[in-house]
């Protein structure tokens, strides 16, 4: 559906039309290194807004197929911005499954509807709504080409102010940038954030969603007393082991108050770990392998909840490393596995020699509480040679420590 009022006009509007189509063809080519001769192109064939539109989805186009966001990206419609905050399918398609079965459902902030498409799928209806028109006309072309634009419907409007009288629950996605750079205080996400918990009063068993950045201070004062007693559960989400968003459950949605969940989404699908926070895991020395968290399960505070439940240790409960004698070497979605060869001392000249002696060269650095990055490692190291070998660099016990190791096949 089309947004409320006049979208004729809007560039975005354009490029769903048939010349709009054949605009984007035209620049199918280009990339963004050839950006300048890019933008000659689209002016020479279109006016200067609408070859601005035209180069920001073929560039974004590119770079969804690249990245694997969307399913099906050459078919969709992306202001930059809309781009960069816009949710991925997998994890749109995964948060919507809360929302199964509900009737109306709010989008606030909807930008280029990612989120309203997955909503829509799974509910009786999307209000979605956004400030932004070129936005909203990306939303549009998006929610069409998804064959839900009959059950979403689009709205210019500040999440802020609307009303929720239809909704049976809300989704909110805020803005969390200041041009090109990130915002870290919630206080500055647009629609604040405090702001918008607090139109969970508003809803139905205060059912609300709202998406923020993982690094979310949850002892914020702030947050529960938007909420006015309404429960909170924070989930946080990775990707192909990256972790880029949380969202704050709120009311009916919270498994209970203070719950934490970590989600992983991988090529398999999602793999949720509800755990207590409080549970604190065994310290052990290194044993047969170490693992590597998810970084989800890092943020959510649950690694020694998990690692409790699987009879697995930490190294040191300051580092993100587990350890044990005894795996099976299966799909672990949460860890990575390695398999131990050596342990060191840390020592730039110690694991020089020790690499040159096995002609280690196609080495793979990963540090953690430790001074130096992995890429200055390397450097420092030099390796040589046509073998393979994963160095884990990190401080155990306030001891320097590198592990020597192989990662273990799924």
């Amino acid at each position: 559906m089309t947004p409320d009022g006049d979208t004729a006009i809007n560039p975005y509007g354009i490029l769903a039309s048939s010349e709009g189509a054949a605009l984007l063809s035209a620049l199918e080519g280009f990339d963004e290194e050839h950006a300048a001769a890019a933008a000659q192109r689209a002016r020479s064939l279109a006016p200067a807004d609408v070859a601005r539109a035209a180069l920001a989805t073929s560039f974004a186009r590119r770079r969804a197929e690249a990245s694997g966001k969307f399913e099906h990206p050459r078919s969709m419609f992306f202001t930059r911005s809309g781009y960069e905050q816009a949710t991925s399918d997998a994890v749109a398609r995964y948060r919507a499954g809360r929302f199964a079965g509900l009737g109306v459902v709010a989008d606030l902030c909807c930008g280029i509807g990612s989120d309203s498409v997955a909503l829509a799928r799974l509910t009786d209806n999307v209000d979605a709504f956004d400030l932004d028109p070129d936005a909203l006309a990306c939303a549009a072309g998006n929610t069409r080409a998804a064959g839900v634009e009959g059950k979403v419907r689009l709205m210019l409007a500040d999440a802020a102010g609307v009303r929720l009288d239809r909704a049976s629950a809300a989704f909110a996605d805020p803005s969390r940038r200041h041009g090109r750079d990130r915002v870290r205080d919630a206080a500055e996400y647009s629609p604040p954030l405090a702001s918008l918990l607090a139109r969970a009063r508003e809803l139905p068993e205060s059912r609300l969603c709202v998406k923020v950045a993982p690094g979310i201070d949850l002892s914020e004062p702030s947050i529960k007393g938007a909420l006015g007693g309404a429960a909170l559960e924070a989930e946080f989400i990775s990707e192909r082991g990256t972790c880029k968003e949380a969202a704050l459950w709120c009311g009916a949605f919270a498994r209970v108050d203070g719950a934490r969940r970590a989600t992983a989404i991988d090529s398999e699908g999602a793999h949720v770990f509800d755990g207590d926070r409080s549970v604190a895991a065994a310290v052990s020395p290194i044993r047969a392998f170490v693992g590597e968290p998810d970084p989800a399960l890092i943020r959510a505070g649950l690694i020694g909840a998990y690692s409790t439940a699987l009879d697995r240790h930490v190294l040191d409960r300051r580092v993100a490393y587990l350890t044990t004698d005894v795996t099976d070497q299966s799909h672990d979605p949460f860890v990575r596995w390695y398999r131990v060869r050596d342990v060191l001392a840390f020592g730039v000249k110690r694991i020089r020699e020790y690499l040159r002696e096995r002609a280690i060269g196609r080495l793979v650095v990963k540090t953690r509480a430790f001074p130096l990055k992995p890429d200055e490692l390397v450097a420092l190291l030099k390796p040589r040679g046509p073998n393979p070998a994963t160095l884990i660099v990190t401080t155990i016990q306030e001891k320097k420590t590198a592990i020597v190791c192989d990662p273990c096949e799924a």
